[in-house]
């Protein structure tokens, strides 16, 4: 598990809200925590506002000078907080640079704080991290009870999951049971790892069950003749208007998986498309064919699966060139996690990769609607080095800011949760009344950060 290294400012002084409303006049309040941070009451303070993507500097290449970015003087009042309103006019990182009386006597900044400035349609959004490909007991090569699987990626800062065993959402199911009876502010969702027709697919379904309650590919093995005959419609249908690389079935029997996740309500993954099974798990052509079309609706491009994930540098450099060529397919970040070891191996390659999304509510609907809008970004988080984002500029930089100033506490009152979640399971009724206290902690905080209180 990465273990977080914040910026200092994070745990030496608070500001709320930490996002603002593009052109909104909104009220910031910053306190200093401890006593070694603490603002004095009566005394004068000055805040530099600096936006991130506007370097003033007059002169080309001098350094730049802080003080010539505008400033607003607050007065400290008795509770240790400033108080200042102020309105930001462009998406982008904003620096607000606190300047007051140092502990040397001399007048200097004080720390920098940052706020992030966010257009309307981004401003009403959550971000929420989370993983939509792992496997547990439910997987002939899994490990683990499905719920208890679920409490680690809560114990880790995760939202969201969906369990998506090999051949089964049946793991999903229990997960989701499971969870009715235990209080938290995770978020768990339908899922499997399709293997249609066989292991040489593999695609992920989230949110979609078939009729009785089971998953796509148990119930492709229980109406095979059937569904054999709709792939070869398909097949025979598109044959003539695909690409000279694609192969008719292998095409069609892709395309049935997606249509059936998206008859059922679903969202269509494709699955670590160059991860070598044999060669890769799907050709450079259909992978493009079917992010042009629309088929699915994401696609994996960074995987935990191996250490520096070559496959995975491929996918980056892949989808950055189709984004080039006008095509756009929404990317995910997942693990894979067979095991959930905090050292690394083949099997457990546990909270390397995962998603963040932002969407307009927790529940599967918001799930969705984020993915197939375009609101996602794939991260990478490897031991002892920063996360590498891949998403579009306006969601890097985004999801970075969050990476630095939202997600450190956040993950911190997660791993309460989860914790009471693992135990509480378990039958310790101690935990499940503690979490019953606790569960609202994530999102106070999360309320507090948007300025929604």
């Amino acid at each position: 598990m990465k273990i977080p290294n914040p910026v200092p400012s994070v745990f030496e002084y608070e500001i709320f809200p930490c996002v603002t409303l593009l052109g909104a006049e909104t009220e910031f309040t910053v306190r200093g925590l401890g006593i070694e941070n603490a603002l004095e009451p009566g005394a004068e303070y000055v805040i530099r506002i600096i936006p991130q993507e506007e370097n003033i500097s007059a002169v080309t290449l001098e350094i730049s000078d802080y003080s010539r970015y505008d400033g607003i003087k607050a007065v400290c009042s008795g509770d240790g907080r400033i108080r200042f309103s102020c309105v930001l006019t462009r998406e982008q990182i904003y620096t607000l640079r606190l300047v007051g009386q140092r502990r040397d006597g001399s007048l200097g900044p004080l720390t920098d704080l940052r706020v992030f400035c966010a257009e309307k349609d981004l401003y009403i959004r959550t971000p929420m991290k989370g993983n939509t490909h792992c496997h547990t007991c439910f997987s002939s090569d899994g490990h683990e009870d499905p719920y208890l699987t679920a409490a680690i990626y809560r114990k880790a800062g995760y939202d969201f999951l969906a369990v998506t065993d090999h051949h089964s959402a049946e793991g999903s199911v229990y997960a989701i049971e499971r969870s009715r009876s235990i209080p938290s502010g995770m978020s768990l969702y339908y899922g499997e790892e399709i293997h249609v027709p066989n292991p040489y697919i593999h695609a992920v379904g989230v949110g979609a069950l078939m009729p009785g309650g089971i998953g796509i590919d148990r119930w492709y093995h229980e109406h095979e003749s059937e569904v054999r005959d709709e792939v070869s419609r398909i097949a025979a249908s598109y044959a003539p208007s695909l690409p000279p690389q694609i192969e008719p079935y292998d095409f069609a029997w892709r395309k049935w998986i997606a249509d059936t996740v998206h008859s059922r309500g679903g969202t269509a993954i494709i699955a670590h498309p160059f991860w070598e099974y044999d060669a890769h798990n799907t050709r450079d052509d259909m992978f493009r064919f079917l992010a042009k079309e629309k088929i699915y609706d994401a696609a994996e491009i960074t995987h935990g699966q191996e250490p520096g994930c070559r496959d995975a540098n491929l996918q980056i450099a892949f989808w950055n060139e189709m984004r080039a060529e006008g095509i756009f397919i929404s990317p995910i970040g997942a693990d894979d996690a067979h095991r959930r070891y905090h050292d690394w191996s083949y099997d457990s390659c546990f909270n390397q990769s995962y998603t963040l999304i932002f969407a307009l509510d927790p529940t599967y609907g918001g799930f969705s609607e984020a993915i197939k809008g375009g609101y996602s970004a794939a991260v990478e988080s490897y031991e002892d080095a920063p996360e590498h984002i891949t998403a579009t500029y306006r969601l890097t930089k985004y999801s970075a800011f969050l990476l630095d100033r939202y997600f450190p506490r956040h993950d911190e009152l997660c791993f309460e949760e989860g914790c009471r979640m693992y135990d509480g399971y378990l039958g310790d009724a101690d935990s499940l009344e503690l979490l019953r206290m606790i569960s609202g902690r994530v999102k106070d905080y999360t309320d507090r950060f948007f300025g929604r209180t």
